[in-house]
């Protein structure tokens, strides 16, 4: 049995990579807009936690299963390219819930 990419990979990777490239700065934007309110009271805070949270859950899930898709399709590129453009950020994300 042969393990070969599929035939349009590589553009299918470029396509895979804007759209990340857009969900991810919407990802980033959520994070950022979910912060602005805390500070001011306890519900406040609670709250952007629990938004900060929810994008997180949504980012990882966003990760696992598109590179699942991919793999299964085999579609390696657009599998790596999407656990590269949307993995990096998920750990940036992570690290900035740690402070």
């Amino acid at each position: 049995m042969e393990r070969r990419p599929r035939e349009h990979d590589g553009l299918i990777a470029v396509l895979v990579g804007l759209l990340d490239v857009l969900v991810v700065i919407v990802l980033g934007f959520g994070m950022v807009a979910s912060g602005i309110g805390a500070g001011f009271d306890e519900y406040a805070d609670r709250r952007a936690d629990a938004a900060q949270h929810d994008i997180l859950v949504f980012a990882a899930w966003l990760a696992g299963g598109g590179f699942a898709l991919a793999a299964v399709l085999r579609y390696w590129k657009t599998g790596v390219t999407h656990l590269l453009l949307v993995g990096l950020p998920l750990l940036v994300f992570l690290g900035s819930q740690g402070n």
